[in-house]
């Protein structure tokens, strides 16, 4: 039985590929550093993280992953946040070389005028390896396409091709060229071979060639309600393609607006060791009154598709049997596989310790309320609705923390607009939570004088954020936890963190002070960081 979703969380628009007995799956990772996360699995039932694509500052910058508000009119004040980063990238392997295109979507702003908006660039380009096991892969190569959602497809012949979504046009297209694999350069002209079926954001494509037909699989309708897959065919790559008269071959979820799995779009085909297929694709888990919290997820769909006809996937989307914690999406051999930062994280900031049992972050002078970085957060995807993150944090003696400024705590993190933590101030010797969520400035909703002149060096503090999907809580001990338990200050409905989201949550400690200068060399020191328990 299917066991939905496959990657929980922060996992959108998944690509999968096959290499002999085991399947690999990539999503876009948007504004976290290391991105393009990559797992596997041999079932398509019990997966794991295995590396991340983008792992080296030195392959490209994530400066431009800032988040942009789109507001809709009318009562219902909703919003689009759209984060910049990576998107919607494609894997493939093709003699012995494992392949990813990707699209880095920059926000440009005008740091004179904070209410100039932003440009949008986009930077395409493919990353490869040749084991992908190893974690290693090569800085990327760029090539012209202006648009994003690129697809590499090879042919028989081994010509390489590119299709992708235009920004040409408005409401875009999806266009195709050749290209030469090693350099990026075009080797034809580009040419729009499809405008989808109900003409509305076409994006995501995807080209296979099945029986004696060229298949285009495109997402279409934006990504939330109406978010939608039709496929169309040809006997020739440029075709022209027709549609299949069943489309969209997944309905959108607005035609279902009661079923708890919504959202359901941008897929991938592909065929199983056995020659069944299946279809990956994105969703969301959103309850009846709007719960959205986890952002949009990978989930799998069995696929019926005989050769020179129609795929039919099996449809509505829904939950499979709930697997137990140990075994759904257990911690990578490499505990660091999992950690993320904000943008461009500088990995100088922080170092694991003692087996990950010890994490020190050096404090920096921007926030997590910043658009820019370098940012000292460091923290992990939310897997699971109902748990809970911890943390121990060693606060120490020295008074220049106290003169600084110095802020460190536990963090749950959506975006630069929202998010939601529990710290310590050392310049106040105090706990707060704060809250900030889309437009509004940071809000205290307490804040609690514990801590007095009588701090020692070596006194803990535990901090613990508890998740459900309706509510977040925030808590803290200070003492011996055995005898005090969690003293929970603050509670917030998740609907105050939820919109139209691109990304999905991420839980991290963090550490902030006025003048970040003077600490070279000096951090602040977490102890067993804990997240999804």
């Amino acid at each position: 039985m299917i066991q939905n979703p496959i990657i929980p969380g922060f996992a959108p628009d998944p690509s999968i590929v096959r290499i002999g007995e085991e399947y690999f799956l990539v999503t876009s990772s948007f504004h976290l550093f290391p991105g393009l996360p990559i797992y596997s699995s041999r079932d398509l039932v019990s997966w794991k993280h295995i590396g991340n694509a983008i792992n080296r500052k030195s392959q490209l910058s994530l400066a431009g992953a800032s988040t942009l508000l789109h507001n809709f009119s009318g009562p219902s004040k909703d919003r689009i946040v759209g984060t910049g980063g990576l998107w919607a990238p494609t894997i493939r392997h093709h003699k012995g070389t494992t392949y990813i295109v990707c699209t880095n979507t920059k926000h440009i702003h005008d740091d004179k005028n904070d209410n100039a908006k932003p440009n949008i660039q986009f930077e395409n380009f493919i990353v490869h390896t040749n084991d992908i096991h190893s974690d290693n892969w090569s800085d990327p190569t760029y090539f012209d396409f202006w648009g994003i959602d690129p697809d590499l497809f090879f042919d028989d012949d081994g010509r390489a091709y590119v299709s992708g979504s235009s920004w040409k046009t408005d409401p875009g297209t999806i266009d195709c060229f050749e290209m030469d694999i090693q350099t990026g350069r075009k080797l034809s002209p580009q040419r729009v071979i499809w405008e989808g079926h109900i003409k509305v954001i076409p994006e995501g494509p995807h080209i296979y060639k099945y029986g004696n037909w060229y298949y285009l699989l495109v997402s279409e309708g934006g990504t939330h309600e109406d978010h939608q897959i039709s496929i169309a065919r040809s006997k020739s790559i440029w075709g022209p393609f027709e549609g299949c008269p069943q489309n969209p071959i997944l309905a959108p979820s607005s035609a279902r607006a009661n079923q708890y799995i919504q959202y359901n779009g941008h897929g991938d085909l592909f065929q199983g060791r056995h020659g069944q297929w299946f279809l990956v694709c994105l969703a969301a888990r959103k309850g009846p009154v709007g719960w959205c919290i986890m952002g949009r997820e990978t989930f799998l769909a069995a696929v019926q598709w005989p050769q020179d006809a129609w795929p039919v996937i099996k449809q509505p989307l829904v939950l499979g049997h709930a697997p137990s914690k140990a075994q759904f999406l257990p911690a990578p051999l490499r505990p660091e596989l999992e950690f993320v930062g904000i943008r461009d994280l500088d990995r100088d900031c922080y170092q694991v310790l003692g087996g990950g049992r010890i994490l020190e972050i050096r404090p920096s002078a921007r926030d997590i309320h910043d658009r820019i970085g370098p940012i000292s957060f460091v923290g992990k995807r939310q897997r699971t609705l109902d748990g809970q993150a911890t943390v121990a944090l060693r606060t120490a003696s020295d008074p220049l923390f106290a003169a600084n400024g110095v802020v460190a705590g536990l963090a749950y993190y959506k975006d630069e607009h929202r998010y939601a933590r529990i710290a310590f101030d050392y310049s106040t010797s105090t706990i707060f939570v704060e809250t900030k969520k889309a437009n509004d400035v940071p809000v205290t909703k307490a804040r609690t004088d514990i801590m007095t002149t009588e701090i020692t060096q070596g006194v803990e503090i535990d901090f613990c954020i508890k998740h459900t999907e309706a509510s977040i809580e925030f808590g803290y001990c200070a003492g011996d936890m055995s005898q005090n338990g969690w003293n929970i200050i603050a509670a917030m409905n998740t609907l105050e963190l939820t919109d139209r989201d691109f990304t999905g949550p991420c839980i991290g400690v963090f550490s902030t002070a006025g003048n970040a200068d003077i600490f070279d060399g000096v951090t602040v020191t977490f102890l067993d960081f804990t997240v999804n328990s």
